[in-house]
């Protein structure tokens, strides 16, 4: 069997990367950056003030204190999105709002807080440094600077700043269009009578909603059956409307799991057991260069092997460039034994206590019981044949 790692690094060299496309920044947020942007002006374009107060020379308030306030002359009043008209000489100063222009001659400002104006003077209660309450021209970019990389995740302050670049539109990775299909004839579908021996779709549901936390676009196909004419129908028609396929169900051995025979007739797919649990078998493979990921149909399963193998190609698809959740260590709160030769994916609830993590697992962790997922908020790796005890360290990483 294949290592988790050794699966997931064979799926990951072949996943493309799709096309850059250009648009509005306001449709940008949770795409990835395509280009390299350079500032082309600074910011901010001008030296202005950082508080409502007065523009002044620094070495005329020296001495100001509450007892002997320094008496300046005040020229003008400078609004936000103004030039100041008048100079600021010795014994002067302007009134000046947050924002705006800093006056020539002055070369700090003094919070409203500590003054008094009367009529056309103003007492300054505090002394100030130059450059004290300014903010300098390109003091937070500079023109030329490169301000952000290819594969930067624009989240809103890159959007902000897009904008603060004069950048109305931006080259940006395609997000995926992902067609999830649920396979089996014991499938009902939401609203139905639940007859003898059927059960719930769940899976297609968590899929969805797991493509759309990963950044893609979902597309609902819905059941395929178990008859192998109508399923390749299903699957070819999905592969014609998305960027990749992923399929639940029919991956193992049963002799009615149709999945298989026409997943092989659509491209070179790999059927793997891997080496863990949940999830040991798989399928994954390209067709018409769109990747393929065959789930198993075990509700835990399918939703546990999405999160390790289709999450991160999915992320690799949309251009970014981490692409696995964070992994920390958390201490066990229980002895926990895994006899299985596979590295075990356990649920559990991780909580943050005096400046470390904790993990207690969900109870039962069968791959059928989708409940224990529902209870967590993370997975613990307990490695192949060993047995953990309470106040022992595991690899632990968040989920969802």
């Amino acid at each position: 069997m294949l290592s988790v790692e050794e699966a997931r690094e064979r799926m990951l060299d072949t996943i493309p990367i799709l096309p850059s496309e250009k648009r509005e920044i306001l449709e940008c947020t949770g795409y990835v950056l395509a280009e390299a942007l350079p500032a082309t002006e600074n910011i901010p374009p001008f030296d202005n003030s950082a508080m409502d107060g007065y523009a002044v020379r620094a070495a005329d308030v020296k001495n100001a204190s509450e007892k002997n306030p320094a008496v300046l002359s005040v020229v003008e009043m400078i609004a936000a999105g103004y030039a100041p008209t008048k100079q600021v000489t010795a014994g002067q100063a302007s009134r000046i709002m947050t924002g705006a222009m800093m006056p020539q001659g002055a070369n700090a400002v003094i919070m409203q807080e500590v003054t008094q104006q009367e009529g056309d003077e103003v007492k300054i209660f505090e002394s100030i440094d130059p450059a004290g309450n300014v903010r300098f021209t390109g003091e937070s970019v500079a023109e030329g600077q490169q301000v952000m990389q290819d594969g930067k995740h624009l989240r809103p302050p890159e959007i902000s700043m897009l904008a603060s670049l004069n950048c109305a539109e931006i080259a940006v990775y395609r997000k995926p269009t992902v067609a999830i299909v649920s396979t089996g004839d014991e499938l009902t579908t939401l609203g139905e009578p639940l007859e003898p021996g059927k059960i719930r779709d769940s899976n297609r549901y968590g899929l969805y909603a797991q493509v759309e936390e990963a950044g893609g676009i979902p597309i609902d196909m819905g059941i395929a059956p178990d008859d192998e004419a109508e399923t390749e129908r299903i699957f070819r028609a999905a592969l014609a409307k998305a960027d990749a396929l992923i399929t639940s169900g029919g991956v193992s051995v049963g002799e009615h799991d149709v999945v298989k025979s026409v997943l092989t007739r659509l491209g070179e797919i790999n059927f793997w057991r891997v080496a863990m649990k949940p999830g040991k078998p798989q399928a994954y493979g390209i067709a018409d260069g769109k990747p393929i990921f065959g789930l198993p149909g075990n509700p835990v399963s399918s939703l546990v092997v999405f999160e390790l193998f289709v999450r991160p190609a999915l992320l690799k698809m949309a251009g970014h460039k981490d692409l696995l959740r964070p992994t920390f260590e958390a201490t066990l709160t229980e002895t926990v034994t895994n006899r299985d030769g596979r590295v075990n994916y356990m649920r559990a609830i991780l909580t943050a206590s005096d400046g470390k993590y904790i993990a207690e697992t969900t109870g039962p962790q069968g791959s059928g019981i989708l409940h224990s997922l529902v209870l967590a908020n993370g997975l613990i790796t307990i490695p192949a044949g060993v047995t953990l005890e309470a106040g022992e360290t595991v690899a632990a990483q968040f989920l969802f």
